[in-house]
């Protein structure tokens, strides 16, 4: 059992809704503006992600780790626009950078010397990238990467796991959170591809096939069965969506032997875990893939997207050779986004990485020590800056061990974080970032354990 209160109904209701009274009484603003929001927007509601019940948070303002909204409050900010703002909110050279190209123009249909620049960095920094391009987010990296594999094997169908995702492109709303009954789980089976969203193409499934994460049995059977058909094998070295786990070393050494042996291009999507090393996760495993996808840290809190690898395969998309594949987008390596990105990578070496990791180990192992002193099931997982707790008895190694949680348990922790002042996801998905130190961490472990033994102890 999750809790104690799970057996207690009439104790949860009332903990509940003592919470949400709460959220409600501190945050009017928020209330007022959503109900504004509603007018012009479909639930007043522009990203699907960012809302959460009763109602979203409006912020007003950002500096370094903390957020304030619309009603004044302040809040240790742990979801850095999912992952995407490695310094935090408002970083000196990352404006100063912005500031100083905004007067000379932000966007040209010419190349620009800042794309280079940042083609640069990302290359020297890893070492599978031969080549790269650029993008304008982590949904145009992955369809172009699959795009790419497509025409470089001449095959159509690929492979991701099962609670992966990989953004909202048609191909990737397939077994992103299906209900866990769905299909078959074990060592030498995969499971059946779901549909994750109305208005996708039935047919979708026919050319995405789903494995399990972290289970080289079930991946050896698929590809032995229909590795002929497969142009891609996608993969996040750590299954974001599905609450930070992390791949094991010997998955993705076997997924490397694997798709090699069958001419099949392996796409590490990197675009979370990139700044998990300074070469990416990849780096860590030693696992080159064929081709990486990257967004989020790399646009210095503007929109961006890239993708890269091997010369033989990003050299599809050369416009000066014969029969090219066409990669456009209007705002494709804009000079904001790359002075910007410039500025953040500049400031994330290798010891920023080695110490927000440490802060996310010690995060980690914070919350692990509240779950266990309060006496509740469940499991701290992650790797590096990345922490994602699942009310769950251990260990977490795929989505459906991660899907057995108590969903509306974790809701509840969210709100109740909200009153300590600690912005989280609502799946409780934390991450470190540059403006964090040990302080910042250690407040946040004791407002978790204060509200887990208000919430959740027996």
């Amino acid at each position: 059992m999750t809790a104690a209160i799970a057996a207690h109904p009439r104790v949860r209701t009332e903990i509940e809704s003592a919470v949400l009274a709460a959220y409600r009484a501190s945050t009017p603003g928020s209330a007022a503006r959503h109900a504004e929001a509603r007018r012009v927007m479909p639930g007043g509601d522009t990203r699907t992600i960012a809302f959460h019940a009763p109602y979203p948070l409006y912020a007003v303002s950002g500096s370094g780790a903390t957020i304030e909204d619309v009603d004044g409050n302040r809040y240790a900010d742990y979801l850095n626009n999912y992952t995407s703002l490695i310094h935090g909110h408002a970083h000196p050279a990352t404006v100063a950078a912005v500031a100083e190209q905004l007067p000379r123009g932000t966007v040209f249909a010419t190349a620009i010397e800042a794309q280079t620049r940042l083609a640069g960095i990302m290359t020297e920094r890893v070492a599978s990238l031969d080549l790269l391009r650029f993008c304008n987010s982590g949904t145009e990296a992955t369809m172009n990467a699959v795009r790419a594999a497509r025409a470089f094997t001449g095959r159509d169908v690929i492979v991701k796991m099962e609670g992966g995702y990989h953004g909202s492109y048609d191909d990737f709303e397939v077994s992103v959170h299906p209900d866990v009954g769905a299909g078959l789980a074990g060592s030498a089976h995969a499971p059946l591809p779901v549909l994750g969203s109305r208005g996708v193409p039935a047919n979708t499934v026919e050319n995405v096939l789903v494995a399990p994460f972290n289970n080289v049995p079930a991946m050896e059977r698929l590809l032995t069965e229909r590795g002929e058909e497969v142009a891609a094998v996608i993969v996040e070295p750590v299954l974001g969506a599905a609450g930070m786990i992390p791949s094991e070393q010997e998955f993705l050494e076997a997924l490397r032997v694997l798709t090699a042996e069958r001419g099949i291009v392996l796409i590490f999507d990197e675009v979370m875990s990139f700044r998990l090393e300074p070469g990416g996760y990849q780096e860590h495993v030693r696992v080159r893939p064929d081709l990486t996808t990257f967004a989020k840290i790399i646009g210095g809190g503007f929109p961006i997207g890239a993708f890269g690898g091997r010369e033989a395969i990003m050299a599809l998309f050369d416009p000066s050779g014969p029969a090219p594949l066409s990669q456009s987008g209007t705002f494709n390596g804009n000079a904001v986004s790359m002075v910007a990105g410039v500025a953040a990578m500049a400031a994330y070496p290798a010891p920023e990485v080695a110490r927000i990791n440490a802060l996310g180990d010690r995060l980690r192992a914070g919350l692990q020590a509240a779950l266990d002193a309060a006496g509740v099931s469940g499991v701290a997982t992650g790797y590096g800056s990345f922490v994602g707790v699942h009310l769950v008895p251990g260990p977490v190694r795929s989505y459906r061990d991660a899907a057995r949680g108590d969903a509306a348990a974790k809701r509840l922790l969210h709100l109740a974080l909200l009153a300590e002042g600690v912005f989280c996801a609502p799946r409780l998905m934390f991450c470190t970032s540059t403006a964090m130190d040990e302080a910042t961490i250690d407040a946040t472990i004791g407002a978790f354990g204060r509200v887990v033994g208000m919430a959740l102890s027996p």
